[in-house]
């Protein structure tokens, strides 16, 4: 992972959290080294990205990951999109024509029709279509952390990978979890405190990750379909990290999205003025 991961367990007996933090850390160290985009010997390169045919057997895993990120995404009308692979060099160059005329060029290669599943395969109708989990197998491997927590009865414990978060449980204080939410426009305050318990949380802003190309930024976050608007920040808190982080990415995209039963937004403006649904938890 790129991003400082930390994991916070309270358990009384030393050796069984350190035995946990051990498998939490193998298992973390596999998914990045299997689904790393940038590295042309991971399991998504040489078998995905850089296949031969555009039908493809898959493991277990990358299948239940995908459908997973497939039926979520389709739950935000496809807003949330991993094909953007295809296009992410585009976003290398010098030029904002560049980058349009690179865009152009591989229109019909990405989006939501470009990949299916069926019949335990991976379908792709074009061959430069290119999967980026990057926006998936962080927040992944916080759901597979807190699995392995569980398997080993830790009754309180927080994962934060990169700001990709979930409690577990109470504090030995019978307390929940108080995560602070950025002030988009001055990183080092938080506009707000919220308090979760067995929820995952995850946090997309745009001033995270930016390109500046002829004076205009480009965020890490793609909006292909350049919808227009003021969130700067869009947080979900949901009771699966990955779940979360498809969501938090999406209202970033387009804060219309519709707002399920059982998803808590905040989404904060540009007047930093603060859009939310929080429900506190008795």
């Amino acid at each position: 992972m790129t991003s400082p991961c930390e994991v916070l367990i309270y358990e009384k007996d030393k050796n069984k959290a350190n035995k946990c933090f051990e498998e939490i850390k193998k298992e973390t160290y596999i998914l990045e080294k299997k689904y790393n985009f940038y590295n042309k010997d991971s399991y998504l390169n040489k078998v995905i990205n850089n296949r031969k045919r555009n039908k493809i057997s898959i493991d277990n895993q990358t299948y239940n990951i995908l459908n997973t990120v497939k039926d979520l995404s389709e739950q935000t009308n496809s807003i949330f999109d991993i094909s953007v692979g295809t296009i992410n060099h585009c976003y290398k160059k010098n030029t904002i024509k560049e980058i349009d005329e690179c865009l152009l060029s591989f229109k019909y290669m990405y989006g939501s029709r470009s990949w299916f599943l069926k019949d335990k395969k991976l379908h792709f109708k074009d061959k430069e279509t290119k999967l980026d989990l990057g926006g998936v197998i962080k927040e992944y491997a916080v759901d597979v952390a807190v699995m392995i927590i569980k398997d080993f009865n830790i009754e309180a414990a927080l994962v934060n990978f990169g700001g990709d978060i979930y409690a577990h449980g109470l504090k030995p204080d019978n307390s929940s979890f108080s995560i602070g939410i950025k002030n988009p426009k001055k990183t080092d305050e938080n506009l707000l405190i919220v308090n979760i318990s067995n929820q995952a949380l995850t946090t997309s802003a745009s001033y995270e990750r930016y390109k500046t190309v002829e004076d205009k930024e480009f965020s890490h976050i793609i909006n292909k379909n350049k919808i227009e608007h003021n969130i700067l920040s869009s947080t979900i808190i949901s009771s699966s990290t990955l779940e979360s982080g498809i969501l938090s990415t999406s209202f970033m995209i387009n804060p219309s999205c519709e707002i399920r039963d059982g998803i808590q937004v905040v989404l904060i403006d540009e007047d930093l003025s603060i859009h939310q649904n929080l429900v506190e938890k008795i």
